[in-house]
């Protein structure tokens, strides 16, 4: 600039570098502003990424501390909803009491509407992580639709409420799908129906509509006479945390979580669900789901009878710190014939009595203080109780039910995984199974 200045005024002769010079140190100028500038970028940038590194470090721990509690959550809850369920299932059967069949009937029912709120709980978590999945298996669709509506009739009863079972006589005898989702959905819909209905009548119908192949279309149509929704509220009515309005809330309860988890599990299934309704007069919910049929002979159903619960001599050894649990388990087996149950209080106690006795299969629980199911499981499967027993049948029997639990229990060579609350009926099959009975 003072050369520039200096030439102006005939102070400097005009030569090139007087000519231009000006021009140079604006170039110059511009290359030290430029250098300056990438290198306030570059740090700006590596500030970025290491905070983008923080941000996704605290992302991954409270996704583990949520992961972590919803587990506790499950296991906590669980726990003694199993014992709850079970007892007052036994108190029912053993009890001639009508008062007491009676009671037991109501905790048994209310029992079963916490687990579901829990189920519910648990599942959006997955569907939040996308860890949603189906469980594939064979099992009669006709059977489980009518104990549904059994349950159903009960609550409807109680309510003042008609209800009305209406199921085709072409379902498929077999079907190949995951029972306990196909359960949650129409149970979800038919307690809605049943929650928002406070005079006349629940209708649920079921219907079979045949597909190329071995491929069908279970059709299942739940209709009331209840509050009904407005037509603003039907695009959001599939959302979380939705119900008709904020009032009923209150006044029904309920989480808001039943018809998007229906609407998430009925995508899974390829299917779809249709919802009309009209305000005060009520509302109609179609869910459409395929299933692949299974070709099988009556005769190979086998209807299991308590006097065919026999184990012919074998030796259980059951792993569970919860006294309660361990009473179930108690009730469970006592009826079941040539059986032994022997039961050590965590995982520790239950490495040592594999070492000093003989047992056909462990019912593991998974978490328990000093050593837990885990622990126990990988030291038995690396020979701590003995290189002939490394290989024995171990079912998972736990209150947690995240996907990555399942998974977990797997991959450190259990055989089987079980919930509670426990299925009486399953644990038999499951037992016999991995036992060779």
């Amino acid at each position: 600039f003072v050369v520039f200045i200096l030439k102006n005024f005939s102070i400097l002769p005009v030569t090139f570098m007087t000519e231009n010079g000006s021009k140079l140190g604006t170039g110059m100028e511009v290359i030290f502003l430029s250098l300056s500038m990438a290198n306030l970028i570059r740090k700006l940038r590596d500030e970025r990424e290491e905070l983008q590194v923080v941000a996704l470090q605290k992302s991954e721990e409270m996704n583990e501390m949520k992961s972590y509690f919803l587990s506790n959550i499950s296991h906590e809850l669980r726990t003694p909803l199993n014992a709850i369920l079970n007892l007052s299932k036994e108190i029912s059967k053993d009890s001639k009491d009508e008062n007491i069949q009676k009671n037991s009937l109501l905790i048994k029912d209310s029992s079963y509407s916490l687990l579901s709120s829990v189920n519910d709980i648990l599942d959006f978590s997955k569907i939040e992580k996308g860890e949603l999945k189906l469980d594939l298996e064979e099992f009669s669709p006709k059977p489980l639709l009518e104990h549904l509506a059994k349950n159903m009739v009960y609550r409807a009863k109680n309510q003042g409420l008609g209800f009305n079972l209406d199921i085709s006589p072409d379902l498929p005898e077999m079907i190949l799908g995951d029972k306990m989702r196909l359960t949650q959905m129409i149970n979800n819909v038919l307690s809605n129906a049943l929650k928002f209905t406070t005079h006349g009548f629940v209708t649920f119908k079921v219907e079979c509509k045949q597909k190329k192949g071995n491929t069908v279309d279970l059709i299942f149509t739940i209709a009331d006479t209840g509050v009904g929704i407005p037509k603003e509220k039907m695009n959001s009515i599939f959302e979380s945390f939705t119900q008709e309005s904020i009032n009923n809330k209150r006044k029904f309860g309920g989480l808001g979580l039943g018809l998007y988890i229906v609407k998430t599990l009925a995508d899974l299934h390829n299917g779809k669900v249709d919802l009309q309704s009209i305000l005060d007069q009520g509302t109609v919910c179609k869910i459409t789901l395929e299933y692949k049929t299974i070709a099988v002979e009556k005769q190979q159903i086998p209807v299991v009878e308590v006097a065919d619960y026999d184990l012919k001599g074998k030796n259980i050894l059951v792993v569970e710190d919860n006294a309660m649990n361990q009473m179930v388990i108690k009730m469970i087996t006592k009826k079941w014939l040539n059986t032994t149950v022997v039961f050590a209080n965590n995982g520790q106690e239950g490495v040592t009595a594999l070492q000093e006795n003989h047992f056909d299969l462990i019912l593991m629980d998974l978490q328990m203080p000093v050593m837990d199911g885990y622990e126990a499981t990988i030291a038995i499967r690396n020979g701590a109780a003995g290189d002939e027993k490394k290989n024995i049948p171990i079912i998972a029997l736990t209150a947690d039910v995240m996907e990555t639990t399942k998974e977990r229990v797997m991959e450190i060579g259990m055989n089987k995984y079980m919930s509670k609350p426990v299925d009486k009926e399953l644990l038999y099959k499951n037992i016999a199974e991995l036992v060779g009975v």
